[in-house]
């Protein structure tokens, strides 16, 4: 042991003097190694030649215009925003009850609940698709627009719910009781003083299930129906048959999707606070 913290000791004292300094040196190659790609990516979506030419020769906002004008991709764009809509509501709903359900009562079958709301997320994506088609064709629905919802759901809901629940959880019920002393009812209190505490969290749960949604391309694939093409499903498509620097333009559309959903739940739900309970 001895010989051992002789040996450890240069090493604790290269951490005291130069930890901050070692720390920031990889931060800062954490987040190069994540948006570096990004970036290229940005840059290759102004690139006049050929998507694997790199660094391109000459920058142009043509692939921009090719995808506005672009009726395929604007009908891609529009049947997302349609599925992720509906899709993120029926989760909200959903999640918000499984979350109130968990935080207030006892029930035979509580564990269980919980861990079929979060199943799905460990479960592999592929193997969840092949039961949803299995699934559908039991019950006669088929794949098609409500497919893709009912599929969406299922994926976003895990997500939702481990939002949501810690605002439930971290709830003064204090707050409740003082309402209810004040003579309030069960609905009053929830609607009044309940739900504008909890708001934050089911907000930012259901940014985060949009957000999802809209990204999601392996659910989709295996329950659309034919000629519905969902914008990733149009982004494989171009991959595999069509490959041209418009792809890059729709990753950045993703890309910017994502982003601003992560801005609105910072500006709007104060997300800090939930991370920080």
């Amino acid at each position: 042991m001895n010989a051992l913290d002789g040996a450890l000791r240069p090493l604790e004292r290269l951490v005291q003097r130069h930890g901050s300094r070692l720390a920031r040196v990889v931060m800062v190659a954490v987040f190069a190694f994540l948006w570096l790609p990004i970036g290229v990516l940005v840059l290759m979506s102004f690139a006049e030649g050929g998507v694997l030419s790199f660094p391109p020769e000459e920058l142009t906002l043509r692939w921009y215009g090719a995808f506005l004008s672009n009726d395929t991709a604007r009908r891609a764009i529009a049947l997302t925003l349609k599925i992720s809509t509906v899709a993120t509501a029926v989760t909200v709903a959903l999640s918000t009850l499984i979350a109130y359900a968990v935080d207030r009562f006892e029930f035979p079958g509580k564990g269980l609940l919980q861990l079929l709301a979060t199943l799905p997320i460990v479960v592999p994506l592929v193997v969840t698709g092949v039961a949803l088609v299995l699934f559908f064709g039991t019950i006669n629905l088929g794949s098609g627009y409500w497919s893709v919802v009912v599929a969406h759901v299922v994926r976003t809901i895990p997500f939702a719910t481990l939002v949501i629940l810690p605002t439930f959880l971290t709830f003064d019920r204090r707050l409740e009781e003082a309402s209810k002393d004040l003579g309030a009812d069960e609905l009053e209190t929830f609607v009044q003083v309940t739900l504008p505490n909890v708001f934050p969290g089911i907000l930012a749960g259901g940014l985060l299930a949009f957000t999802i949604s809209f990204n999601e391309f392996v659910f989709t694939y295996f329950v659309k129906g034919s000629g519905q093409s969902t914008l990733p499903v149009y982004i494989w498509d171009q991959i595999r048959y069509n490959v041209t620097p418009e792809v890059n333009v729709i990753s950045v559309v993703f890309l910017l999707v994502a982003v601003s959903m992560v801005l609105v739940a910072v500006s709007l739900t104060r997300v800090e606070l939930l991370a920080r309970r």
